[in-house]
């Protein structure tokens, strides 16, 4: 027995929090008792598949996680051989470096979350355990839109199967529970629910699972349809699930006691139920020194003030109050507007406009081709515009520095929700002023206090107020302050 092995499994066992006294779980002689007291062990039986074999006189069978196996190697390097073997001393059988003997089920299910194989054997109160686990080189892709500085890189693919995989190789506890779903009549399109067993909500599981199971479509063309569904607030501009494309984020979720779907052909989870701060926080958060991330996460909520409230602040000083800037700056804001013959918010539509419509542009065009895009757009229409008279330059500059706010925002989702609350508040503002400002945000709070995803309000430690969990949403603070985990 190699001693490397060993230090590695019971490392696992602690981590899992089910390893007991050796001996308090023997294997039992019987094949089918041994093969039902290893499978009970994990929460999703269904995970764990057995090949049954016969070695020359006795039955025996192998047992597999489906997440962590090579099946290549396992028929090849284990079944192959153990079907024509002439002897039933293992080592001389399976043509596999590492093979382990141990006899309790606890150390057997620790070595299946490895990608090793147990093979049973009738009557021998033992489990042999082979390795053929994926190899670590078998990783996703780099994200494209979660990028960070510090930590993991490794990204969701479009393939279901390496999906579940990235997230299982670190989640590697047996009440890592799934349920497969296959939608559509004429073609099928599968999509899985992932949670861990304790710690998710059974009734919000229960209820994901039925929006899942309604979809009656013949075809489902894309997991846009699937978001649809698990939206529980349709008329909301909101987002109300958390899209990721790093397994990282997706297991911390899991360990929160969350639920994730994954979707065939997409890249990316949905992680429910979600909250208002939930898309604010980023891997590097948690990566950094702790004031490093306290700072950087309090500019990404000063950004939502800025990219909502900047251009309706400056439409209802340049409209209504005057009277609340410096002279000096008066009269620089005067001759910046003197030859603009439109008012302040057709000015501010004009420039989201364009801006919306030079990042639409980049999104879709080439690389190569949008970098020119963007040296065109800021400087070649953010110049002619100021000098055709159409548009003032303390305009130009509050939409830049709006757009810089709302790109610093991490989801891609919240941000768009962001930037199109903002354009309701500036008519606000040009209407009523400062009171057409404090109005809208009034309103804001009461829909954002009133919403809710499956049963979890959406402003959350705000609303229902507790300030032991809303200090460590809002900043990074040490856990040790907060005595969590």
């Amino acid at each position: 027995m190699h001693i490397l092995g060993l230090i590695r499994i019971f490392a696992c066992l602690e981590g899992l929090r089910f390893l007991k006294q050796l001996g308090a779980s023997p294997i039992p002689a019987d094949l089918e008792s041994a093969i039902h007291a290893l499978k009970a062990v994990f929460e999703s039986e269904s995970d764990i598949q057995l090949r049954p074999f016969r070695l020359l006189d006795k039955n025996g069978c192998i047992l597999y996680h489906v997440a962590f196996t090579n099946k290549s190697s396992l028929q090849s390097q284990v079944l192959k051989p153990l079907l024509t073997a002439i002897s039933d001393r293992f080592e001389d059988v399976l043509p596999v470096l590492s093979i382990e003997r141990v006899d309790t089920i606890e150390l057997a299910a620790a070595a299946l979350l490895q990608g090793k194989c147990a093979i049973l054997l009738e009557g021998l109160e033992q489990t042999v355990l082979a390795d053929v686990s994926v190899s670590a080189g078998d990783s996703g892709s780099v994200p494209q839109n979660e990028q960070t500085i510090r930590g993991s890189h490794e990204g969701f693919v479009d393939d279901l199967f390496a999906n579940r995989q990235l997230i299982r190789r670190r989640l590697e506890t047996p009440d890592l529970t799934e349920r497969s779903f296959v939608l559509g009549t004429k073609s099928p399109y599968h999509v899985s629910l992932l949670y861990i067993s304790g710690l998710a909500d059974d009734a919000v599981v229960e209820q994901i699972s039925t929006r899942i199971e309604a979809v009656t479509a013949k075809y489902v063309k894309s997991e846009g349809q699937i978001a649809d569904i698990l939206e529980t607030s349709r008329w909301s501009l909101f987002p109300q699930m958390l899209s990721t494309e790093r397994p990282d984020t997706t297991v911390s979720h899991l360990m929160e006691g969350r639920i994730v779907v994954l979707a065939d052909g997409n890249a990316s989870a949905f992680i429910l139920p979600a909250t208002f701060f939930m898309f604010f926080q980023v891997p590097d958060d948690f990566v950094l020194r702790w004031w490093n991330g306290s700072f950087f996460r309090f500019l990404r909520y000063i950004s939502v003030l800025i990219t909502v409230a900047l251009p309706s602040i400056y439409i209802a000083i340049v409209s209504n109050h005057f009277e609340v800037l410096p002279i000096d700056l008066v009269f620089s804001l005067k001759a910046s507007l003197e030859n603009i013959p439109f008012n302040p918010l057709i000015e501010a539509l004009f420039m989201i406009t364009v801006l919306e419509l030079l990042r639409e542009a980049a999104l879709r065009l080439p690389k190569a081709i949008a970098s020119t895009l963007s040296i065109v757009g800021g400087l070649v229409i953010g110049t002619e515009v100021v000098n055709a008279n159409l548009v003032s330059t303390t305009m130009i500059v509050v939409i830049a520095l709006t757009a810089v706010a709302s790109f610093s925002i991490p989801s891609h989702e919240m941000r768009l929700a962001l930037r199109l609350v903002s354009i309701p508040v500036m008519f606000a503002a040009v209407l009523l002023g400062f009171v057409g400002i404090a109005f809208s945000f009034s309103l804001l709070f009461m829909h954002l206090t009133k919403l809710e995803t499956y049963g979890v309000p959406y402003f959350y430690p705000l609303t229902p107020l507790e300030p032991k969990r809303l200090w460590p949403a809002i900043l990074q603070l040490p856990r040790k302050l907060f005595r969590r985990g």
